[in-house]
């Protein structure tokens, strides 16, 4: 049963659904738990007793994780909506003691952070020198999750956000010098790359002879083993023993999206690291056309 209004913990409710919200970011009691830092048992516990407080079940179990009760939405979004609002508001008061190191949680693509953020990092200094860029990898998950400022590619169907499109995001097939086709490819896990799989396979005439977890396991695999990959441009600019191969019909472009909450949109160090990466990432430039090295570096098929 529903607690009364006059007996209900607000301090405790808060809690509760603070913990609520960690749930249905990360989509289960564990990730959730490692987020908070505490233990699925508790955060189990902390869901059951709100079970009790509201007379209904937050969260209904899916195949896919833990669905958020439909009619709760209403309220974790309120709660969403205050939460961001009143971390907006201590990071306001906080302004005072600018020497107090604050963290900024960005969740993008390993590539994304490891040849375009990360590399950016004293720029972002020189205007917020307090901030402390915490990066989270994440590859097709959907939503903010616990990130404060996300990058994705699919836009989230519902939740209170605030988006930009960042600009195009290219990948393109690239191999070692003197590969020929025939000679083997790599390629990511299924799990990343299932829906690619069959066109691959079709072109290269084969099944892909490695498979790894991410590009930065794919590219050493690509030298010491001479296979070819398709790899964001990004990465193969940086790697001068790679060569793009034309027509394949292999690269693709995705629209790349920023979000946050929109609670957060007056927090002003937010404000500076949303406007620090869509500019870092307008101007990516195409793996064909704007690379100066890699458009030097094309490769024509032999056979």
């Amino acid at each position: 049963m529903a607690t009364s209004r006059s007996k209900l913990s607000y301090a405790r409710l808060f809690d509760d659904l603070r913990v609520l919200l960690a749930v249905h970011r990360c989509g289960s009691m564990t990730r959730a738990a490692e987020e908070l830092e505490t233990t699925t048992s508790t955060v189990s516990r902390q869901i059951a007793r709100l079970r009790e407080e509201l007379g209904i079940s937050p969260f209904v179990k899916s195949d896919g994780g833990w669905l958020l009760n439909p009619r709760l939405s209403s309220l974790i979004e309120a709660f969403e909506h205050a939460d961001g609002m009143i971390f907006s508001e201590l990071s306001r008061v906080s302004e005072s003691t600018p020497d107090e190191a604050r963290d900024i949680r960005i969740g993008a693509l390993p590539s994304i952070i490891s040849h375009v953020l990360v590399p950016a990092v004293k720029e972002l200094w020189q205007e917020r020198a307090h901030l402390r860029p915490v990066f989270e990898s994440r590859v097709y998950e959907a939503g903010l999750g616990m990130s404060d400022v996300a990058l994705v590619f699919n836009l989230p169907e519902t939740g209170r956000l605030k988006t930009r499109r960042c600009g195009p995001f290219p990948f393109a097939l690239y191999a070692p010098r003197g590969w020929e086709k025939g000679d083997g490819w790599a390629s990511l896990t299924d799990r990343y790359s299932a829906q690619y799989a069959e066109a691959r396979r079709a072109w290269f005439g084969s099944d892909a002879i490695l498979k790894a977890d991410s590009f930065a396991q794919v590219i050493p695999a690509m030298h010491s083993l001479g296979l070819a990959a398709v790899l964001p441009a990004v990465m193969a600019a940086h790697e001068p023993d790679l060569v793009r191969v034309p027509g394949s019909g292999l690269d693709a472009t995705r629209d790349l999206y920023l979000i946050y909450h929109e609670s957060r949109s007056e927090d002003a160090d937010l404000r500076a690291v949303v406007d620090w990466i869509c500019r870092h990432l307008a101007d990516l430039p195409n793996a064909a056309e704007e690379f100066p090295e890699t458009q030097g570096r094309l490769y024509t098929i032999q056979g």
